[in-house]
């Protein structure tokens, strides 16, 4: 069984790396839409458009499933791509229920995009959530992008990090929910900054989970098939941008040797 996962750039491999980890046995598709990021600085309607010409990519490329590794093209576009394609769609979401319930004084932080700072989807789950608890919405609108340029952005990625980790320090912030796939990679950034008592929470795992059970509802023979058999799954990396890309997006795989094709396609 095969999964498509999309993303604008390599924070989405947080996801991949959770399922390949979690799921052995799928073969996993993996777009790069860089040609048409970064997906933050895009209005919804440019987000819904582009979503449903990658839902029509990967029925073209036979997946079972598609996740939305992206927090921005999931409040802006998941709706879209669900009511255009036959496939079932599993998006990511701001991890602000376990948050929560781990913030030991109550003082939480949530980085995100812009597009996703000033989501109805994200102020709605707090509002659901957060009980007594005090909240601070936090956004970049580079850091994913630099991170897309790593290793040359890498010292811009680490003087943002800690310009962002001394507003929460000033905060006394407790938990960090990291709202954007991309912010991850680059975990071991904020541990330095903010030290190993702040918690930081993020949403690959149950992405993951979300995603085993959406297809053993869909497919539940194949999945069983699957699940049986001692095949280890196999990752074909895409980008729609260029070749240079692709060698990038390795840096962050968890299991490289696990990748069969790497290609640039067009949407």
């Amino acid at each position: 069984m095969k999964v498509g996962v999309i993303d604008s750039g390599a924070g989405g491999l947080t996801i991949l790396n959770a399922i390949h980890k979690k799921q052995a046995y799928l073969d996993l598709l993996y777009l790069a839409d860089d040609g048409f990021a970064p997906y933050g600085d895009k209005t919804r309607e440019q987000l819904q458009q582009r979503l449903e010409a990658i839902g029509q990519f990967f029925e073209r490329e036979k997946v079972a499933a598609i996740v939305v590794a992206c927090n921005t093209a999931t409040v802006a576009a998941i709706d879209t791509l669900r009511a255009t394609t036959y496939l079932p769609v599993i998006g990511v979401e701001p991890a602000v229920k376990p948050a929560f319930r781990l913030g030991k004084q109550r003082r939480v932080a949530v980085l995100a995009t812009p597009v996703t700072a000033q989501s109805y989807r994200l102020n709605q789950l707090i509002e659901l959530w957060q009980a007594d608890s005090q909240v601070r919405i936090m956004s970049s609108a580079s850091l994913a992008y630099d991170i897309d340029a790593w290793p040359k952005s890498q010292e811009q990625i680490r003087q943002t990090i800690e310009s962002l980790c001394e507003q929460m320090k000033l905060d006394d912030v407790d938990t960090l929910v990291l709202a954007c796939t991309h912010y991850p990679l680059v975990k071991s950034y904020f541990v330095e900054y903010l030290g190993k008592e702040c918690d930081i929470v993020e949403p690959s795992e149950g992405v993951s989970a979300q995603l085993k059970r959406r297809l053993e509802a869909a497919y539940p023979e194949q999945m069983s098939l699957a699940i049986s058999s001692s095949k280890l799954g196999q990752i074909d990396l895409c980008t729609s941008s260029s070749e240079d890309k692709l060698e990038r997006l390795l840096n962050w795989l968890c299991q490289p040797e696990r990748v069969i094709e790497k290609r640039v396609v067009s949407i």
